[in-house]
C-alpha cells in the first residue's frame, strides 16, 4: 500500500511539474507578444527640434530636469525661448505638466541671467507621483499594443487600430468648444477615454514619439490630426476620424492630395507650432501613395510574421472581402 502510494505521488508530482513547465512555456509566449517600452519624460519629436530649434528642445529639457529634481529654475538663453517651451511644449511631450506647474508670477521677470523661473501649483512630490502615474499609463498601453520588435509602420497601425477600440469622441465637449474657449489636454483622453480631435491626435502622435517614431501634429481650420515621417516619408494620419468607424483605414498614411480631399488642402494648414508663422519651418511634404490602396478599407489584424496588414471591405451584395495588404521598411 505504501508503495502504490509513493508511485502515486511521484505520478502527481511529474504532472504537476509538466503543467508548470507549460504553464511557463504559454506565459513566456504571452510575454514575448508583449512590448516592454519605458516611459521618457523628456522625449521630443524630431519636428520640435526642425521647427523650434536645438536651443528650446535643449531648454525643454532643462525644464523637465528641474521638475523631476524638484526645482523651481532652469538654464534657458532669454524670455523668448521661454515663452515659447513654457506655452507650446508640454501639449505635445509632457502633457501632464500644465497642472502641475506654471509661469513664474512675474512672467515678464522670468529669465535672468540665462536662469528661468516656474511656480509650482503642486508640491513637487506630488508633482513626480503623478508624472511616474502618468508615465506607468503610457507604458501600458504601448506594451499593450506594441512589440518590441515593431517597425515604426506597425507602430503607427497598432496604436491607430488601439485609438479606435479604446477611444470615443467627445460629443458634448466638441459642442461646448463651439460655445466658448475651452483649454483642451490630452491628459483629458488619458483619463476619461473620451476627447476632441486636439486632444486625440497629440495623444496619438506623443504614444508614437515616446515608442520611437518620429510624429507630431498638424492643424487646419478647425481641425488638428498627426504627421509622421516613416521611412523617410511622410503622411498624414487622423486618429479622430476613425473612432466609430469601423476601423476604416481612410485616414491612414495619407498624402497632402488625399488630406486634402478630405477637407485640408495643404495651405490652410500648419505644423507642430500653433503660430507657425513666428516659427518658419520647412515645407513638408507628403507624397508618398504606396499606401492609398488601404483607404478603401477597414483594420482587420497586423501579420507581423509576414509584414502584411490583413484589412476587409464589404462587396456590392454586402460580403466581407479580406484583401492582405504588404509591408515593408
Amino acid at each position: 500500500m505504501k508503495k502504490r502510494f509513493s508511485v502515486l505521488v511521484s505520478v502527481l508530482l511529474v504532472c504537476a511539474m509538466v503543467l508548470s513547465f507549460a504553464s511557463a512555456g504559454d506565459a513566456a509566449d504571452s510575454s514575448a507578444d508583449q512590448g516592454h517600452y519605458v516611459f521618457q519624460p523628456k522625449a521630443c519629436s524630431v519636428f520640435m527640434k526642425e521647427v523650434f530649434g536645438d536651443a528650446m528642445v535643449e531648454t525643454w529639457e532643462n525644464l523637465v530636469d528641474a521638475v523631476l529634481a524638484g526645482e523651481n529654475t532652469f538654464a534657458c538663453p532669454d524670455k523668448h525661448t521661454y515663452d515659447w517651451v513654457m506655452g507650446q511644449f508640454p501639449k505635445h511631450c509632457l502633457p501632464i505638466l500644465p497642472e502641475l506647474i506654471d509661469y513664474a508670477y512675474d512672467r515678464s521677470h522670468a529669465v535672468k541671467n540665462g536662469v528661468a523661473s516656474f511656480t509650482w501649483l503642486v508640491s513637487p512630490e506630488e508633482a513626480a507621483a503623478r508624472i511616474a502615474d502618468f508615465g506607468e499609463q503610457v507604458e501600458e498601453i504601448l506594451n499593450a499594443a506594441l512589440r518590441d520588435d515593431d517597425s515604426d509602420f506597425e507602430k503607427a497601425a497598432a496604436l491607430y487600430n488601439y485609438f479606435c477600440r479604446h477611444y470615443t469622441y467627445d460629443w458634448e465637449l466638441y459642442e461646448e468648444t463651439r460655445e466658448k474657449y475651452v483649454e483642451s489636454s490630452p491628459m483629458h483622453l488619458f483619463r476619461t477615454g473620451t476627447g476632441i480631435c486636439s486632444e486625440i491626435a497629440p495623444a496619438y502622435s506623443l504614444l508614437l514619439t515616446q515608442a520611437g517614431v518620429k510624429a507630431t501634429t498638424m492643424q487646419g481650420p478647425d481641425h488638428e490630426w498627426s504627421y509622421v515621417r516613416i521611412g523617410g516619408r511622410e503622411y498624414h494620419i487622423d486618429p479622430t476620424f476613425v473612432l466609430n468607424s469601423e476601423e476604416s483605414l481612410e485616414y491612414f498614411m495619407m498624402t497632402d492630395e488625399q488630406r486634402a480631399v478630405t477637407g485640408f488642402p495643404g495651405n490652410v494648414c500648419f505644423i507642430t507650432s500653433n503660430y507657425s508663422r513666428d516659427n518658419p519651418h520647412p515645407n513638408y511634404t507628403a507624397d508618398d501613395s504606396t499606401y492609398s490602396v488601404l483607404w478603401n478599407y477597414s483594420f482587420e489584424t497586423l501579420l507581423r510574421e509576414e509584414n502584411k496588414l490583413r484589412c476587409w471591405q464589404y462587396t456590392e451584395g454586402w460580403e466581407k472581402s479580406i484583401f492582405d495588404f504588404s509591408y515593408s521598411e
